[in-house]
This record gives structure tokens, sequence and C-alpha cells, in this order.
């Protein structure tokens, strides 16, 4: 590290003149990251190491603890010969001073030896787990990092805990470093990993504790048949975490814990203890919400009563009122009921849903009613399978819609619209789910098969009473993938995202309908089933529904691609400041659109959308603002002007929108 005289000079002079009142201080103007050679970390990257700010007073044991800041950094990702020059800029008449940090960061080392000490008494079937390749994070050839090391020393330790070596402790890793002109040996170092497993423990029996006064008959089986293992089972951390996890989904236990009890060293067994408190079973809950449904936003309020222990079992009924408005010809008020089944058919991986509730639609000209009855069952498959969740579900609906106005028919009488019709539709989704965070995820996949048919009962329930149906199949696929951009697996602040999804609706059957005593033949699918286009989760350059190649955009369509590309950083996240630490931003590119049938696709349809926007990351998922730009209007018309963003006769007041949401737009 080196200092310029002139800064010495300076820095003398300003201490031999100081004043007591503090004219001396100076405040740092500007923060500025040089690079000498090549460039592997981006400047902020290195700024969010910092203490110093901008607008900060200068302090220069804080800048020099800063410069040992950067240094660290590059020596913790191989760059063990980095430098780090100093220089300072001074403006006496503004008392501002503009720090700077040269960095030379040299060549950075590869691993060239990996070893792994104290692993012999295991047995193979774990060693394989440990060594599997997929799962190994450090590899002969790959560069240094102090973090991943660490992360593959967890990982070893979680492995062992979780096949019954309980106590297994590891060393801080060894690292070598060659001081050799030798090429195949310069710039390059060794790794020793040394662990010590102890004994293979079994699970032995486990006690229930609770917490104050027992209420509600609550038995020690509602929390015993939570527990994913069983005793003489051998120890695995990761079921006890699980189990823990159940425990949680209980709504009456509050903080359930399984903590270890003791360990019996001669027979070799860990047991358990379950700690819980009971609390209140009934809760009356008023609520202000915001809801996404079909591109539109809706708010309003809510009311709801809960019962956590609804004739045992961990069941819970839920009864809530609400109220939606989206604008004063879109609202509706709602009243539902649901009952939580966990633990369906004695199987801890099944759980149960029932809703039966009604729905009224206030609508000017229009009274609209809804009565829903849904039957739904969820499945969670083990981890390591490809498809891990499955979903099926059974909605009985029934509509009636009654115009307020009459309608004068072709006999020249008056007739009120009056139009009832039931609908029965089964629903299965195929789920595969690897992401590694909800909030910010930065690896892995998730995709969705989902298979809806409607007429097969609605059908027959239609000759028996005097109601109306509709036939329909319809399929969508949702894909989503997440690539992490940083060169680390924590604190990750940039991330590539896409999405790739596709949905299709065929009508099949008689689906002709009586409407004022004449039969009508056409296209029925109910709005809430049809795929519509534009919007903050869709195509973001244009509004909710304004966007496809059909009759009536705000009814959607029979076919729909939608695809994204999204850049999404958090440069702030290494910070000390909390309101600036969970600020995100994003670009992207949206293309895609809806038709109204499979056939009437074509490649020169496909709107183009890019644009920007910022992120807030809270504990209910981000809130986020975009501005999306139409960069390919398949259909300008008048108002846009041209197809292309910038093009001849473009009337840009036409080409952007203002987006708004609650959580990742995939």
């Amino acid at each position: 590290m080196q200092i310029s005289v002139l800064c010495l000079f300076l820095l003398f002079f300003l201490n031999a003149f100081s004043q007591d009142d503090g004219s001396n201080k100076f405040e740092i103007d500007d923060i500025k990251i040089e690079f000498k050679g090549e460039k592997t970390f981006e400047e902020n990257a290195l700024t969010n190491l910092l203490a110093s700010r901008d607008g900060d007073e200068f302090s220069m044991p804080i800048y020099l603890l800063d410069v040992e800041r950067i240094k660290k950094f590059y020596f913790d990702n191989g760059f063990f010969d980095a430098v780090v020059d100093t220089a300072l800029v001074y403006s006496v008449a503004d008392k501002e001073v503009i720090e700077k940090f040269i960095v030379t960061q040299n060549e950075r080392y590869r691993y060239f030896e990996i070893n792994y000490k104290g692993l012999d008494s295991i047995n193979a079937k774990v060693m394989g787990k440990i060594f599997s390749a997929p799962n190994v994070l450090i590899s002969k050839g790959g560069f240094y990092s102090r973090d991943t090391i660490n992360l593959e020393k967890m990982r070893i330790l979680n492995e062992l805990s979780n096949n019954g070596y309980a106590t297994a402790q590891a060393d801080n890793p060894l690292v070598l470093k060659y001081e050799t002109n030798d090429p195949h040996l310069k710039n390059k170092v060794n790794i020793t990993l040394t662990f010590n497993p102890k004994l293979l423990y079994e699970f032995g029996s486990t006690k229930i504790n609770f917490k104050g006064h027992k209420r509600y008959n609550i038995t020690e089986n509602d929390v015993r048949r939570e527990l994913t293992y069983s005793e003489n089972q051998i120890y695995d951390k990761g079921q006890v975490v699980t189990s823990e996890l159940n425990l949680a989904k209980i709504s009456i236990l509050e903080s359930p814990r399984i903590s270890i009890d003791r360990v019996d060293t001669a027979e070799r067994k860990i047991y358990l203890a379950v700690s819980a408190d009971i609390g209140n079973k009934y809760d009356f809950t008023p609520e202000v919400f915001g809801y996404y449904f079909q591109n539109q936003s809706y708010i309003g309020p809510g009311i709801s009563f809960s019962d956590k222990y609804f004739f045992g079992g961990g069941r819970i009924l839920t009864t809530t009122a609400r109220f939606y408005f989206h604008s004063f010809s879109d609202n509706r008020l709602e009243l539902v009921n649901n009952i939580y089944q966990p633990f369906l058919f004695g199987n801890r991986n099944t759980q149960g849903n029932w809703n039966i509730g009604i729905e009224y639609r206030l609508n000017p000209d229009l009274n609209a009613t809804r009565v829903i009855n849904s039957f739904g069952i969820g499945y969670d498959l083990p981890a390591y399978t490809y498809i891990n969740r499955i979903t099926s579900s059974w909605d009985i609906e029934n509509t009636r819609y009654i115009l307020k106005e009459e309608i004068k028919t072709s006999d020249s009488t008056s007739e009120k619209l009056d139009y009832n019709y039931f609908t029965s539709t089964i629903d299965l989704g195929l789920i595969h789910n690897s992401l590694n965070n909800i909030q910010f995820p930065f690896k892995g996949y998730f995709q969705s098969y989902e298979f809806e048919e409607s007429g097969l009962i609605g059908s027959w329930i239609s000759k028996l009473f005097n109601t109306q149906t509709i036939s329909y199949f319809k399929f969508t696929n949702f894909n989503s993938f997440y690539q992490n951009l940083n060169k680390r697996e924590v604190n990750v602040t940039s991330v590539l995202a896409g999405k790739v999804s596709s949905g299709i609706i065929i009508e099949y059957g008689d689906n002709t309908f009586n409407l004022l005593g004449q039969e009508v033949s056409s296209d029925r699918v109910p709005t809430e089933e049809k795929f519509v286009c534009g919007g903050s989760s869709s195509i973001r350059g244009w509004g909710a529904r304004q966007l496809g190649i059909v009759a009536n955009k705000e009814a959607g369509g029979n076919f729909i691609i939608e695809n994204s590309i999204e850049h999404r950083i958090r440069p702030f996240l290494g910070s000390n400041n909390v309101l600036v630490r969970d600020v995100g931003f994003a670009s992207f590119i949206d293309f895609g659109n809806v038709w109204s049938e499979i056939g009437k696709f074509k490649l020169n349809e496909i709107a183009i959308a890019a644009g920007a926007g910022i992120r807030y990351y809270t504990i209910i998922g981000a809130v986020r603002f975009d501005v999306g730009f139409k960069i390919y209007d398949p259909q300008p018309g008048p108002v846009g002007g041209s197809n292309w963003l910038f093009a001849s006769g473009c009337n840009f007041r036409d080409k952007y929108n203002f987006q708004f949401g609650i959580g990742n737009t995939f």
C-alpha cells in the first residue's frame, strides 16, 4: 500500500492547523475503484464491502481499514498476491475528499490437490453420498474460494449428521500455497479438509412436552404423527428439521421445537424431546388485502374467523368475507368456508382442502351469483424425484347471470336475460421445484404441468337439471430457471432468470346453449379460465388484458405463449443500512401473445417488450415497480402509429406502461 507524499503533506498540514470548531473535517465526495490490468469483480461488488459511504465524514483509520477489507476479499477469492494502492484527492475550498482504491489483482490461484482426511471409518454408502460427483463443490483445477471451501466442509458435516454421525466435527481447512517457478505448480494451492466422524448413532425415544396448560384435548398422537423418523432408525438431522417444519404447520402449536434430551454413548442413541406451547384455538382477524387475478389487481377489506383445531387432528376451519374492488364496474363480494386437513388418509405427505362459498358480483348492469364447491388434494413426493409434488382438485360451480334491464326478443316481446350454468372441473397438476430460495432464487428450476377438464360430469348434470354447461380441455405448462451470475454461493446479488410458458384450451362436444329461447353456439369458455396477456406479470409493455390477437382482449383467448428473460440485482445486499439493503433492480425482455385459437398463431404477431424496474424485498415478497416499452407491437393501430419503437410514425405516448406488483414476476 502506498500513499502519495502530497497526501501525507496535506494530512500533516490539516492536523497542524486544526481548529476546535471542527473546521478541519472533510466530507467524502466520491469513492472510486480503479483497476490495473484484469478486472474480475465489478466496482459495486467492492464498494459494498466498504464502511465509508458518500457524504460521510472522512476518517483515515476507516479508510485504511477499507483497504484491508478489499485485500481480504481478493485473498478469500484466490488472489493471494493482490495489491491495493490508495490515493486521496482533497478540495480544501469545498472541504471534500475523493477516496481512491487502485487494485492490481495479479494471478488467481487454483486447486492442485484436495485431500479429505478422517473419513476412512465411515461406511461405503455414506462415502458414496459425500463424494457423488454432482454434490462435490471443489475440484482440482478450480479457482480457490474461501466461501466455497467452507460450504464444502459444511456439506460434508451435514451429510455425516444426516447419516448417523450426529457429533461429527471438522478442523479448520488447511491451505498450502506453492512458492515455486515450476509452471505446473505456480499459482496453485493444496487443500486439506480433516473430519472426525466419531460414533454412529440411532434415534432413541422422543418425549412430548406441552408447555403451559394443556387445552382443547390435544393429544400426543397429533404431534407424533408429524415426526418423520422412528425409534432405532439411523440418526438423521435432516429428518429432525423436516419434523420440526411439519409441527410448525399445526397452527394451534406455537414455536414447536425438537431438541436433544440426552445422548447415550454406550447404546449409541440420541433421545429427543418435543416442546410446544398450545395457543388459542380461535382467531378473529380483520384484513386489508391486495389480490392479483388474471393480470388485474384488486384491493379491499376482509374479515376472517379461524378454528385451528376443528374436530381435532390439526384440522383448520377458516371462514372469510371479502370485498374485492377493481373499478366501479368490476367488483365482487365473497364469503368462503375453507377446511384444511393435514395428514389426509393417514399419510403425512398428503393434504386436503375443501372450499365452499358464494360470490356475488356487483355490476351496474348485471347480477351474477356464483356458488363454489371445491375439493383439493396435494401429495408431496421425495425430494430426489423429478416430479416432487402432485395436486388434484374437483371444482363444482353453479353460476347465474341476470341482466337488470329487459331485452327485446325477435317477436317484439321483452324478456330478462336469466342464464344459469353448471360446471364440473377436474384438475391435475405435476410440479418440479428445485429452487434454493423463495424470495430471491438464484439456482434451480421450477416446472409445472397442469391438465384441466370440464364437461364429462357437467354434461350429465345438465341433462338432469335446467342448466347449461361447457366442455373443454385445458393444458398449461410453466417453466422458470435461475442462474447465479456471481462467483460465490453466499450473498448473491446478481441473477439471470428466465420464464417459458404456454397454454391451450380445446373445446369439444356440443357447446350450444339456450339464450332467451334461442339456441346459440359460440366460444363459451368462462372468462376466468381463458388466457389473457399484458400486465405486471406478463408482457409488461402493455397494461393488464390489453394485448392479444382476439376479438375481446379483456376476455382473452384459447392459446398463449409468454416468455421472459430478466436480470435481477441487489447491489446493496451487504450494506449495514437496513433501509437500502433490500433495494433491488431488474431489467427485462418479455415476448409473447394470446390468440383466439392455436390455428391462428403467427410468428410476426409475437409482441416484444423491454424495460427496467425497482424492487424492495420484504418478508411477503418483492414489492416491484416496472416500466415496460413496446419494442414490437403487432397491432399498433392508429394510436401506436408503428409496429416498432422509434420507427417512422411512432406515437411514443402509446409505447410504454407502468406496472406495479407484489412478489417476483416469476
